[in-house]
């Protein structure tokens, strides 16, 4: 924001130098004709820095909120996993226990093909 700002001022400046070079007014006619430019500009520019402040502020307000929903939905979703891992821990296990007689039962049988 501040290159853009700075480059915002420096290309007014350069404008406003550059029309009282080419102008074909007196100089009494340029002196006005700048100060209403500068003025117009810096009203302008000061109501931008205003306007990118407010922004700034909204954004931090929005990203603090963010941070507390994400914090939030973080902690109930670790909630919810712990509780589905102790609820089904019984289930894990007889899955294993039966996955275990399973392959026993299949290399047993695997063997006695063998041996026959």
């Amino acid at each position: 924001m501040k290159d853009f700002s700075q480059g915002l001022m420096f290309g007014a400046v350069v404008g406003g130098l550059m029309a009282l070079l080419n102008t074909p007014r007196s100089g009494m006619e340029n002196r006005k004709k700048l100060k209403a430019y500068i003025e117009v500009n810096t009203e302008s520019f000061e109501e931008l820095s205003n306007d990118l402040n407010q922004l700034r502020g909204a954004l931090m307000h929005l990203a603090d909120e963010g941070m507390g929903v994400v914090n939030t939905a973080s902690q109930e979703i670790t909630a919810s996993v712990q509780d589905f891992t102790e609820k089904n821990e019984p289930r894990f296990r007889r899955v294993a226990e039966q996955v275990t007689d399973l392959v026993e039962t299949v290399e047993n049988e695997t063997a006695a093909l063998k041996s026959e």
